[in-house]
């Protein structure tokens, strides 16, 4: 039995290995760390098959410096995977200093009780420190489980270190293969590796997910939301208008003409300009998507025609003051906006998108750079021309 486990422990943790490095194709820079991490565990609890070629200080010395690598690997994921400060000094410090202490304790005095004590305990800080740096990112239940099991690994590693420091006496290093030590260590070594190998790839593989989620429905330009991500975003009030709610709908004045004198990457710049003054704009569930070229819409839940209208009209005005030169154009832009609200009869919001698409025309074809809105109550489809327009002189 003692067999069995000295052969499934390896494979398992060689199989997590691989499963991350798969992950780490998709971008994921923590699962290429995990992987590396897994491996080096998996060899550190082979390295004992090498006994019949190498003599047991040789063979001791490598299985440390593997288990070493693996946490300081497992460390190094944990902060890549949250972000966090990389401490990589403070981690290399106790890298080097506990595998001295490992390798003073296999040449100089022979002693399996010390090399254990320093090898374990060293790995749990390289642990400690990352949960340390990552321990305020936490946010997503799945993460939380991620630094609950690494809790656990540490707490496993160290009451175990504990216990068999004050008990097992000071025997040699070649006594560990086949002891009581090392069966209970590939057992509880296997529930820990479980749980944080679990843990782990689902955080990496939900962060995978949710970046490819982020690339088809974001614009990869103004990193607002696209045409996709906008209808994922208002859900519910896509399909039906009985919240109220105020559409906002923008485009660019003249913007081939900028295109034209100025060049594409001024254009592009001048999309972002748009994109950052539209994001600005404070109101509670906002949503702002580029639906295409120099289009944008805005999204307000529960927003009166009144006060859409005057959000529209500060960022026309903000965007006319703005000075460009830095992106090299040398000449104010403006933009025309076209806004409407959510009626009692529209089946969705939808028809409230196309009224506010009809009035930006009609502010585009009574000489852009202002602001329309239909203002009859509730935004029915006013009788005659019953607008709120609002401009500036024209700039182009």
């Amino acid at each position: 039995m003692d067999e069995n486990f000295a052969f499934l422990l390896p494979v398992v943790l060689s199989l997590f290995g691989v499963a991350f490095l798969v992950v780490a194709r998709y971008g994921n820079r923590a699962a290429l760390f995990w992987g590396g991490g897994y491996l080096c565990a998996a060899l550190g609890f082979l390295a004992p098959l090498l006994l019949a070629v190498l003599p047991v200080a040789v063979v001791a010395l490598a299985a440390d410096a593997l288990f070493v690598c693996a946490f300081l690997l497992y460390s190094h994921a944990l902060i890549c995977h949250f972000n966090a400060p990389r401490m990589f000094a403070l981690r290399a410090a106790v890298a080097m200093l506990g595998y001295a202490g490992m390798a003073v304790a296999v040449l100089g005095v022979d002693s399996l009780r010390y090399e254990l004590f320093l090898s374990d305990i060293t790995c749990g800080l390289l642990l400690v420190v990352a949960m340390v740096a990552v321990r305020l990112r936490l946010r997503a239940p799945v993460e939380k489980a991620l630094f609950a099991a690494a809790i656990f690994v540490v707490l496993e590693t160290v009451v175990r270190t504990l216990v068999f420091f004050y008990m097992a006496g000071s025997p040699a290093i070649d006594a560990f293969v086949g002891s009581s030590y090392a069966y209970v260590m590939q057992i509880t070594s296997t529930v820990g590796a479980l749980l944080l190998a679990l843990t782990a790839l689902a955080s990496v593989a939900l962060r995978v997910l949710d970046g490819h989620r982020r690339d088809a429905e974001e614009d990869p330009l103004t990193g607002l939301l696209n045409r996709r991500g906008f209808e994922q975003f208002i859900g519910e009030g896509g399909r039906s208008a009985k919240n109220d709610a105020a559409i906002i709908v923008a485009d660019i004045d003249w913007f081939k003409s900028i295109n034209d004198h100025f060049g594409h990457a001024a254009g592009d710049e001048a999309i972002r300009e748009v994109a950052r003054l539209l994001r600005a704009v404070s109101w509670p569930g906002l949503a702002v998507a580029r639906f295409g070229g120099e289009e944008f819409i805005a999204y307000l839940p529960n927003c009166r025609l009144p006060d859409a209208h005057m959000l529209a009209n500060t960022v026309r005005i903000a965007l006319g003051e703005r000075d460009l030169s830095g992106i090299g154009i040398d000449r104010p832009i403006t933009a025309s906006f076209g806004v409407a609200v959510t009626a009692a009869g529209d089946h969705t919001i939808h028809e409230a998108i196309s009224r506010a698409d009809r009035l930006l025309y009609l502010a585009k074809s009574s000489g852009r750079n202002r602001v329309v809105s239909n203002a009859a109550d509730g935004g029915q489809p006013a009788a005659g021309p019953r607008l709120f327009v609002v401009r500036d002189e024209m700039s182009g």
